[in-house]
């Protein structure tokens, strides 16, 4: 049997409270200080103990845990037991840079935008528990029958179409994509240089972007006579990419009909194309689609100025760029 102890805020209570529930409904042990401290006995100790004596942590993250000094000394306790830790970050948030020190890189489960209980099974097999069927919560059954799928499975050809133009789309494992065009970048520089493979990455991202977002403007302006709205198009954009697993999108513009003054920020979180372990610019690819993207949703010329970047800065997994007009 798993020994879990629950690492949270009294703040995210609730949801702790329902994750020892569903993970004691399936055969393992957890320790929640609610429960099982005992008055009587030195608080730090038995908590201590307990992490010491555990199998597994999940540590419960939301804004709720920035300055929680608690969750910092049992996070402390937990790396240095050297202990399998599941982050389960239950919203977005930024991390106060105590806790970015030690989460920044970790593997986590997104457990947002639905509710944290849609997300128990992956939980448990991250803590390499078995859930039987009765009560495993299957994401299905908490959509309504008429929510709207990304893509469309076709078992009898073993493809996925996208609904919106009917063409054949793939998945891959973000360590596979990373790999691949790793190794494409690696050859370019030892041939040419760094600054060629990175043009070429950049290009060749930017050439997608246009094509992709020249489907969607066409899709778009057939669906509305009134004139375009820039920021209602790039929030599609960033809802759409988000929801096929590029990462977390977001954009912000300010535009002034009258002097023509444009700010604009473009984040993406947790992006599907940064290469971590190897350094490698590849995502150069993103920089240059997202050019491509925006720009032909503004029909303007675009640069995007990287503010943020996750190679630079090991800690964050924020890419923030500022959206600037060019000539």
């Amino acid at each position: 049997m798993s020994k879990i102890f629950i690492s949270y805020s009294h703040r995210n209570e609730d949801v702790a409270k329902e994750i020892v529930a569903f993970l004691e409904k399936n055969g393992s042990r957890c320790y929640i200080d609610y429960r099982d401290i005992d008055p009587g006995k030195n608080y730090a100790s038995q908590l201590t103990r307990a992490i010491g004596d555990c199998d597994h942590v999940v540590l419960i993250a939301s804004s709720a845990m920035n300055g929680s000094s608690y969750m910092l000394n049992e996070l402390d306790i937990i790396v240095e037991k050297n202990k399998h830790l599941v982050p389960f970050f239950i919203e977005e948030f930024e991390m106060d840079d105590d806790f970015r020190f030690y989460l920044g890189r970790a593997q986590r489960i997104i457990a947002y935008p639905d509710k944290p209980s849609t997300y128990f099974t992956r939980l448990a097999r991250a803590l390499n528990i078995e859930v039987s069927a009765e009560r495993a919560p299957e994401r299905a059954e908490t959509l309504p029958s008429n929510t709207k799928k990304i893509f469309d499975y076709i078992p009898a050809r073993g493809i996925m179409i996208n609904p919106e133009d009917r063409e054949r789309n793939v998945s891959f494992r973000t360590d596979t994509f990373i790999n691949l065009l790793g190794g494409i970048y690696d050859k370019v520089n030892a041939l040419n240089s760094d600054e060629q493979a990175r043009e070429i990455f950049h290009s060749s991202g930017y050439a997608s972007g246009k094509s992709f977002a020249q489907r969607l403007n066409s899709q778009w302006d057939m669906l509305s006579d009134s004139a375009p709205d820039y920021a209602e198009k790039l929030k599609k954009w960033c809802d759409f990419d988000s929801d096929v697993g590029w990462g977390r999108f977001s954009s912000e513009i300010e535009i002034n009909e009258e002097t023509g003054e444009f700010k604009g920020t473009l984040k993406i979180n947790e992006s599907f194309i940064v290469d971590r372990r190897g350094g490698r610019p590849v995502c150069e690819f993103v920089r240059g689609y997202c050019e491509g993207v925006i720009e032909t949703l503004l029909n303007a010329g675009v640069e995007l100025k990287c503010v943020k970047c996750p190679l630079k800065n090991r800690f964050s997994s924020v890419c923030e760029f500022e959206i600037v007009l060019v000539d």
